[in-house]
Parts: C-alpha cells; structure tokens; sequence
C-alpha cells in the first residue's frame, strides 16, 4: 500500500478539497504504512565482488545508517569533493608498456622504477633530453664474442684478419675450389720455352736447372777450389 495524498483545495474553505473525517482517514491509513515498514529490509550492496582491480564502497549497516568507504589519494593522485560529486585527479601516473622478446611489462612510476640496461658489450643511453632510449651493442665491446647462428656477410669483405682459425672453409681462394683436391694433382705446365739465341736443348726441368743455373768450375790457369763429387761408379 502507497502513501495517500491528501487534498486540500485551491484555497481555504472552497469546498473542493477532502472533508474532514476523509482527511483523517488518510492520515491514519498513512501511519499505518510507515509503521509496517521494516528498516530492516534495507540493504546496501557493492554490484561486483572485491578483487585485485576492483573495490567496492559499502562498507556496512548500522541499524538504518549505511557507512561506506572513504576515498583517499594515494601517490600523484588529488581528490576534490563538492555536494554532489568527488573529482579524482592524477598529477603525473606514468604508465609505461615495455615490449621485449619474453613478452611485455607494464609500470606504473608510483609502483616502481623500470630500469633498462646492457649487458656484456651491450650499453644504453638516453637522448633528446631523456625522452628517447637507445640501446647500442658492438662487437667490439665484447670480451669474448662468439655466434649461435650462421655469420652472414651479405656480400661484404671482411678485412683485418689476423690468424684465422676454421674447421670447415667453404668457398673460393682467388677463384680456386680448395675443397677439389684434383686441382693440385698432375699439373701440365705445358713446354719450357727458352729464347732463340740459346741452342741447348732443354727436355726436362734438370736440363733447364743445369741451363739456368751454370756451374762456373773456373780456367785451367785459374781453376776453381771446389769439391765436386759424382759418387761411386
């Protein structure tokens, strides 16, 4: 059952308006709806449950007085209440997303500082005033560099070599197959060409030894103190 309004007229005594006795029924059919209220049907919940991203306000029920949280900044956040709204405002909450290999990672500056750093001959610095990171990473700056996959050269030389070490070389030594071992085996140098002026007749690389190499034993005046020994007959 409703409250019921009671009609008063437009103006004192015009007639229009409830009698006496239906006003007071109405007053007491009124008093008989409050007094039938229960205050202990009011109830006040949160509409989601408490987790780790969600908090409710309510906290609880007094007899018919309701208590709910209370609002309270925490770092690089104000709070500003007024009769009918609380405005949250951040003053600087710096959330950064970090991107890698083994997934992504997400700070906040009022949780904890992300730091970034090289290792090995891997080094970082910032630019543009600290609003750019630059992560640099030479070979040279490592002590012992070495390789988990193939070293591709694209086509460019590689200088500077000092002792080179290598199980397995494959390629071309100025142009020569060094893997093809046929290519070090009967070699045909073609014939000894001497100049025309010279009449000896060179057959083989000893005649072309003794004719390029002479043997100057001396005169029979002046002979040369050498030893020459021909073996045994």
């Amino acid at each position: 059952m409703t409250i019921q309004t009671i009609n008063i007229g437009t103006i004192a005594n015009d007639g229009t308006g409830d009698d006496l006795r239906e006003a007071f029924i109405k007053v007491n059919s009124n008093f008989s709806v409050l007094d039938a209220r229960d205050p202990e049907s009011t109830t006040v919940s949160n509409r989601l449950p408490d987790s780790s991203s969600v908090k409710g306000l309510f906290y609880q029920r007094q007899g018919v007085d309701l208590q709910f949280k209370t609002l309270e900044a925490g770092p690089n956040i104000s709070l500003a209440a007024n009769n009918d709204k609380i405005t949250i405002t951040s003053s600087g909450v710096v959330t950064i997303m970090v991107f890698g290999d083994t997934g992504a990672h997400l700070t906040i500056n009022s949780v904890g500082m992300l730091e970034i750093f090289g290792t090995g001959g891997a080094a970082t610095r910032t630019l543009n005033n600290g609003t750019t990171l630059e992560v640099e990473a030479l070979l040279a700056n490592e002590a012992n560099p070495t390789l988990s996959a193939t070293l591709t050269a694209a086509g460019n030389d590689i200088v500077g070599v000092d002792v080179l070490q290598a199980a397995n070389v494959q390629s071309l030594v100025y142009g020569v197959n060094v893997s093809d071992r046929n290519s070090f085996i009967g070699f045909d140098m073609g014939s000894i060409q001497l100049d025309n002026s010279n009449a000896e007749t060179v057959t083989n690389l000893l005649d072309y030894f003794f004719l390029v190499n002479p043997v100057d034993l001396g005169t029979t005046a002046s002979p040369l103190s050498t030893n020459i020994d021909f073996g045994a007959l």
